[in-house]
């Protein structure tokens, strides 16, 4: 029996670090909305761990269909059960210290030293070296560069480099640590926003804005032996950086999409050097579920695309794993688009039209 727990406040707890977290409203809500999800990959037998029992049984009632026979259970109650094994959406300190103090086995949860590897592979300073790996042999079919910068001087030498940028905090989740600089332009809050990053979390990632065309990604898992395994393709939208939507189509499908931007050969090659390089880099580490955000690039007026082969690397479930979970296997069945819409409660939905994120 494994415990499931659906903590999509998980990039911010990096961010902070601490073992206590206030958790801003939208992240509350959409938990607390959406925290029956995972029994959509659970096994039959699986308890997940909910704010509301009632409310998860009434709310996943639409994909019964898809779901494992899993038990709801409420954190007052979680003491009355010993898993095997806990899942949650993304490991960090404060998801530990909330299921420590609910009566889950410490022997089940990461130890400090863990949750402290965990944390640092999380941060997108890993996408530097990812990258060289990735691109390597390909380089004249891929792009992509992100830099680790702790000075003033760095940055602004970056940016009189590259004038059109994307700047990251190494933490942070759905866009909110993201600016952009264009044309060389750093405005006073700009400024201001690389000068508190840099304090509170010791530097800032630096990247050239290049001209997306697509966005997808490929999913994983790492396994306790440090192997890795591919999962499949993750077709999805954002807006403002926050995740929009995901194709529900087969793995062909979604394959066939992409090569109308570049050979499906290269797609294959950028996997294999992922289950590689990622088998090294978590080896005795991280075990679970993670995701490398990609992108189709295109070159210039009509002369082609390349790949982007790590924007980030999220090192936990994702929606595109969700995605998977109710994707079709048969290519007769039609595609179909999953969405998170907010209207007076998070819902998830899955729509029979196809829209423009399958073309």
């Amino acid at each position: 029996m494994t415990l499931h727990v659906f903590n999509p406040e998980h990039d911010i707890a990096l961010a902070f670090n601490r073992r206590h977290l206030t958790m801003p409203h939208a992240a509350q809500e959409l938990r607390m909305n959406l925290g029956w999800l995972p029994a959509l990959w659970a096994s039959d037998g699986d308890i997940v761990l909910v704010d509301d029992v009632p409310f998860a049984q009434k709310a996943s009632r639409r994909h019964r269909r898809r779901m494992s026979a899993v038990t709801f259970v409420g954190i007052d109650d979680l003491h009355r059960f010993h898993p095997d094994a806990v899942s949650p959406w993304g490991w960090d300190i404060a998801i530990c210290t909330q299921l420590s103090e609910a009566g889950v086995d410490r022997q089940q949860l990461p130890g400090t030293d863990n949750l402290s590897d965990i944390r640092l592979l999380s941060s997108r300073r890993q996408c530097t070296e990812a990258l060289a790996a990735l691109r390597q042999g390909v380089e004249d079919l891929t792009c992509g560069q992100a830099d680790y910068m702790t000075t003033a001087e760095g940055v602004n030498a970056f940016v009189e480099k590259w004038q059109d940028v994307v700047v990251k905090a190494p933490w942070s989740s759905s866009g909110r640590g993201v600016r952009y600089i264009a044309d060389a332009a750093v405005t006073t809050s700009l400024q201001g926003f690389i000068r508190n990053t840099m304090t509170r979390q010791g530097g800032i990632m630096m990247e050239p804005y290049y001209n997306k065309v697509k966005d997808f990604g490929m999913e994983f898992t790492a396994h306790g032996d440090g192997s890795v395994t591919y999962d499949g393709l993750s077709l999805f939208s954002t807006l403002n950086g926050a995740y929009t939507g995901n194709l529900l189509a087969t793995e062909e499908d979604k394959t066939e999409m992409l090569g109308r931007y570049v050979e499906t050969a290269l797609l294959e090659n950028v996997r294999n050097k992922a289950c590689k390089y990622f088998s090294t880099l978590f080896r005795n580490k991280y075990a679970g579920p993670f995701g490398v955000d990609m992108m189709i690039v295109a070159r210039g007026q009509g002369q082609g695309f390349m790949l982007h082969p790590c924007v980030e690397i999220n090192l936990r479930r994702t929606m595109g794993h969700v995605a998977l979970a109710l994707s079709p296997e048969d290519r007769l069945q039609p595609r179909k688009v999953m969405t998170i819409e907010h209207r007076v409660n998070y819902v998830l939905k899955v729509a029979d039209q196809e829209i423009k994120l399958s073309e």
